[in-house]
């Protein structure tokens, strides 16, 4: 009996033991807004205001600058005004920023992760873009 209580002892001590804290990340949750749109994300709105610049280089040509892509988006905080900021991504040039993060809260997070579609040397200049804003608490 008190071999079977031991190997008992033992058995919960290793099984305690073998469940580590394996830390986990939150899932990344990317909300897509076209053109023009407005998203509801939390307590912020999030208006995709325009493209104000694609010079991205086309995926299936090789250039000599990668290009970048500037868009202006709108956020409202429910009981703040809405401001606008311009968002970067890809090349910058001295003194500009490429920071992509809209809204930091302690309730959410939120930034732009990409704007679609990328170009191609097939595109004929009409885009029907959309910006994903990726979303975190």
């Amino acid at each position: 009996m008190k071999k079977a209580l031991f190997l008992l002892l033992v058995g919960f001590t290793l099984v305690g033991f073998a469940q580590s804290e394996t830390p986990v990340e939150v899932p990344l949750i990317l909300v897509r807004i076209p053109a023009g749109e407005v998203a509801q994300i939390g307590d912020a709105s999030v208006r995709f205001v325009s493209v104000l610049e694609d010079s991205r280089c086309p995926k299936d040509v090789t250039c000599i600058w990668a290009g970048r892509i500037r868009v202006q988006i709108e956020v409202g905080i429910k009981g703040k005004p809405a401001f606008q900021k311009e968002i970067l991504i890809g090349q910058t040039k001295p003194g500009e920023s490429s920071d992509r993060t809209l809204y930091d809260s302690d309730d959410v997070f939120l930034k732009v992760a990409a704007v679609s579609p990328y170009p191609t040397s097939e595109d004929k200049g009409n885009r029907a873009y959309a910006v994903l804003i990726s979303t975190q608490k």
